[in-house]
């Protein structure tokens, strides 16, 4: 099993969601940026873990997630 997969598995208890968000209701993101490996993000879909897209660097895919929010 990929080293990653357990964080994917358990997006939602990534420290950063219960934080970036504390004075809006919980999980007003939809999209989050989750790391899948060695510069290498997954753009997932926060309700159902589904993966949306992929980058390879970061800033590019936090700039997806906030595309696809739109």
């Amino acid at each position: 099993m990929h080293e990653n997969t357990e964080i994917r598995r358990e997006a939602s208890n990534i420290s950063y969601l219960n934080i970036t968000n504390q004075g809006s209701s919980a999980h007003s993101t939809r999209y989050i940026v989750v790391p899948a490996g060695i510069n290498f993000f997954h753009i997932t879909e926060h309700t159902t873990g589904q993966v949306k897209g992929f980058r390879c660097r970061h800033i590019d895919a936090c700039e997806l997630a906030r595309t696809l929010e739109r």
